[in-house]
């Protein structure tokens, strides 16, 4: 099989150093480096704005829409408007996406690129969303899967995985270990790929159009702020990517994170580069990284959006949580991030009156049944 010819490349934040599209990468070769797409255009191209759900953003992702135009109907999340603590708010309700999260959107595009480019079999290191998400596109790309996950995890978060037929494969030790055997086990395999949802930059270029998507439904305007819960930082350099692309001003990023780990938070406090933090126990377990993998765009997103970073309480995110259920939109702890750090700058007098704020919802509640049963109880 001939593989396609791109009119992109990836690139190295920290070295520089430039890869053909078409090489099977997830990290700078030289530096191990996080990497980044160069050659897309930089706007969407409005008249082109044609196809199913997040494939209409095709003028701006590496790859084309699958042949049928979508794989699992990705995409075309509402955007609801809610009062919360007397300010009118949206929600983006990637909670509603196929598998039931936001990664749906890099998992769909990074299915196809690996599709195209020859990958018989992809691996994945993960025991939650990213582990469903890469199972089911896989699944629809007609892609063999396997996850790799720590020993500890609950099996009640294995199951949807392998009911799209990966195969999971416990591995003892830290989380580090449970990524090196991944990594492993896919160098090792000239047939197979490292599709990971926290390095491969193939995958934030889908997450990006979630931001597309808000543009489009305020009717073409921007909002005025922007949160995302963030661990790996996907959703937050997706936001990044996607704003900038719709031609208008970005708007004010805001990375909400646990107080039980909030690396990019405490690096945003003090001025400094993210460094590993030890991650103690959260409700928001999405977003306990203790070290991001995409450090540099992180920060240079903050940077560019005049962004902020605010950590939340487990007494917050209970409460942010047990809100947004009582709405009847039910989250998983970690989606309700958001919305309890709008509480937080709210209280704190940094959201002005009559600004436009949208908050990310990244994932279902159907996720952690025992983890809400027990708040409830």
């Amino acid at each position: 099989m001939m593989r396609p010819s791109f009119a992109w490349h990836f690139s190295c934040v920290v070295c520089g150093t430039t890869i053909p599209a078409d090489h099977l990468v997830w990290q700078c070769p030289q530096c191990s480096g996080e990497l980044r797409i160069e050659g897309l255009p930089g706007q969407l191209d409005r008249p082109a704005l044609t196809g199913h759900g997040l494939w209409r953003s095709a003028s701006v992702l590496p790859v084309p829409a699958p042949d049928r135009g979508t794989m699992l109907g990705e995409g075309d999340t509402p955007l609801i408007s809610v009062e919360i603590d007397g300010a009118l708010v949206h929600l983006k309700l990637d909670s509603l996406l196929p598998t039931g999260s936001f990664k749906d959107r890099g998992a769909a595009v990074l299915a196809q690129y690996l599709q195209l480019v020859g990958a018989k079999r992809i691996i994945v290191d993960s025991s939650g969303n990213a582990a469903a998400a890469m199972s089911a596109f896989a699944a629809a790309a007609g892609l063999e899967c396997v996850v790799y996950v720590p020993a500890s995890a609950s099996p009640g978060k294995l199951v949807q995985a392998r009911a799209y037929g990966a195969a999971v494969i416990p591995v003892e030790g830290s989380r580090d270990d449970v990524a090196h055997a991944a990594q492993s086990a896919a160098a090792s395999d000239d047939s197979a790929s490292y599709a990971s949802h926290n390095w491969h930059p193939v995958f934030v270029e889908g997450v990006k159009t979630w931001a597309h998507e808000v543009h489009y439904q305020l009717g073409g305007r921007q909002p005025d702020t922007v949160i995302v819960p963030t661990g790996g930082g996907s959703s937050f350099v997706g936001a990044w990517h996607g704003f900038r692309e719709t031609g208008a001003s970005i708007p004010r990023l805001i990375a909400a994170q646990p107080e039980a780990c909030h690396p990019i938070v405490r690096a945003w406090q003090s001025g400094t580069s993210i460094t590993s933090m030890p991650a103690e126990t959260t409700m928001a377990e999405g977003t306990k990284i203790a070290l991001p993998s995409r450090p540099a765009q992180i920060l240079e997103a903050l940077g560019d959006s005049d962004g902020a970073g605010v950590a939340v309480s487990e007494d917050e995110l209970t409460s942010a949580s047990m809100l947004l259920w009582s709405m009847g939109v039910y989250v998983e702890p970690t989606a309700a991030l958001g919305v309890a750090a709008f509480r937080i700058m709210k209280q704190q007098g940094d959201v002005e009156e009559g600004t436009t704020v949208v908050i990310h919802i990244t994932g279902n509640g159907l996720k952690s049944t025992p983890v809400i049963d027990e708040v409830l109880s």
